[in-house]
């Protein structure tokens, strides 16, 4: 897929590992430079740093939030499509709703109807646990061979730790990932790390991925 991208980006000094910047529409990351943050940065200078995408109010930078359109609990990604600014009431209210369902629920919460909206909601949401991995848009899945993911892992420090073993334990209950693997054009992993790890370890072949066309590694 391609991802959101402003026409010029620079982040950090733009020729080391550490770095970030956007040539001919390409985003290009360094190594040991922060997805996430990267992703944070561009979504506030594409979408704005002081208005909230949902009420529309003005509200100081430092109050300014990071809402996932899509909630990271059933799959959304930390990706400029999937992220908007938003205040940190609307972002609490909204909580892990989609941004349809959060609709749903202001039109419920004026109706009165807001046990009403909930329990659609659990129904919703016992239907996706038990027979889709993700709610996000099928279009931004597919599928890699493990084999070819680049990983870069400081094992010492994360192989055995709790992140690792909270995905195993979501695996083992659930049969499937939490989140798709974040990979770049160059099948370099920004995101996911460690459950590309965990898939190697139990002899899975492929995993769901996220493909940004557009975004590649500075190694």
């Amino acid at each position: 897929m391609i991802i959101e991208l402003p026409r010029s980006f620079i982040m950090n000094s733009p020729i080391n590992t550490k770095g970030a910047f956007v040539e001919n529409g390409m985003l290009k990351i360094g190594k040991e430079q922060s997805f996430r943050k990267v992703m944070t940065e561009i979504t506030y200078q594409i979408k704005g740093r002081n208005r909230c995408c949902y009420c529309g109010k003005i509200i100081p930078e430092e109050e300014m939030t990071i809402d996932h359109m899509y909630p990271q609990s059933f799959g959304g990604p930390t990706i400029t499509n999937n992220m908007l600014p938003s205040c940190k009431k609307c972002n609490n209210e909204k909580g892990d709703l989609n941004t349809s369902q959060y609709k749903a629920y202001l039109k419920a919460k004026e109706k009165g109807e807001i046990n009403k909206f909930r329990a659609e909601i659990q129904k919703y949401r016992k239907f996706m646990r038990e027979l889709v991995d993700f709610d996000i848009p099928q279009e931004w899945l597919s599928e890699e061979e493990i084999s070819k993911l680049i990983v870069m892992l400081d094992l010492e420090d994360n192989y055995k730790g709790q992140m690792y073993n909270k995905i195993s334990r979501y695996y083992e209950k659930n049969h499937h990932f939490q989140k798709p693997v974040i990979i770049g054009k160059n099948d370099f992993v920004f995101d996911g790390f460690l459950a590309t790890m965990y898939a190697k370890n139990v002899g899975l072949k492929r995993v769901p991925v996220i493909r940004m066309d557009n975004v590649e590694v500075i190694l």
